[in-house]
């Protein structure tokens, strides 16, 4: 595989499969992790320009990743999007204390998963 340019961390197989195959049908280079354990090592092996995780996983939460990823020196200029169904303020406010410079509300459309994306990366493979 390429590298990627994006990395989604789901745990749900459904939302993660759908979330890869939008983006990649749009152009874009995807690495799906669906086990929130291997995020954090994956990002550090890829090196992608954008992470897209989940709130709510077992193990290792989407804000638990926000936050090791802010704290390592090579990864923390990685921006991070959240994907939550907890849209409420409190949890807009905690994943951007976490250092997620993004929040997309559950469930999401094609359209806006889409335009999220460009507005933080651009075209498909541009830099």
């Amino acid at each position: 595989m390429t590298r990627p340019e994006i990395i989604i961390v789901e745990d749900d197989p459904l939302v993660g499969e759908i979330s890869r195959d939008i983006l990649t049908g749009a152009g874009y280079a995807v690495q799906l992790v669906p086990e929130s354990r291997e995020a954090v090592a994956a990002v550090k092996a890829g090196m992608p320009r954008l992470v897209i995780t989940d709130i709510m996983m077992p193990g290792v939460t989407g804000l638990d990743i926000c936050k090791a990823l802010k704290a390592d020196q090579h990864l923390k200029d990685i921006p991070v999007m959240v994907m939550s169904a907890k849209s409420f303020e409190t949890e807009k406010r905690r994943a951007a204390m976490f250092g997620a410079a993004y929040f997309l509300d559950k469930p999401f459309s094609e359209k806006s998963l889409l335009s999220t994306v460009k507005d933080i990366l651009g075209a498909p493979g541009g830099k």
